[in-house]
């Protein structure tokens, strides 16, 4: 049997936005097929779409690896036996180099581990990686 659709009746489309296939109220129609539809959901508005979108079959996408994640666990497995007492006092006009212990007066303990200019560091806290300011006046 052949549905039937009617603008404002209610169809199942996949939503663009929430990337499901979810309950949609007809918008537009061209001949006796949905065009456009919003979603009940979040209330986007969309092309109808009657499935979900099919992946082509080209190259598998492999997600790339951080590129410091190796070395990013050596520098937390530092920060678990470092000494406190050796750590030098954070200060944006202090200069740092690579490996050197940071105590961060918000984010504690760190270790320098990129400078990537003279005015910019990357430093691994326990909870993230974060780019700070150094050598400024």
């Amino acid at each position: 049997m052949t549905e039937s659709y009617t603008v404002g009746g209610d169809v199942q489309s996949w939503c663009t936005k929430c990337k499901l296939m979810l309950r949609h109220t007809i918008v537009a129609m061209v001949e006796n097929s949905p065009k456009r539809v919003q979603c009940n959901t979040c209330s986007g508005a969309h092309n109808y779409r009657a499935g979900e979108p099919v992946k082509s079959a080209s190259k598998p996408r492999v997600p790339k690896a951080p590129k410091r994640e190796k070395s990013a666990i050596e520098y937390l497995e530092r920060l678990e036996t470092a000494d406190m007492s050796m750590a030098k006092k954070y200060n944006f006009a202090g200069n740092f180099e690579k490996d050197e212990l940071i105590n961060h007066p918000k984010f504690g303990l760190g270790i320098v581990s990129l400078v990537k200019n003279e005015k910019k560091m990357e430093i691994v806290f326990k909870d993230s990686t974060r780019l700070l300011s150094q050598n400024q006046s």
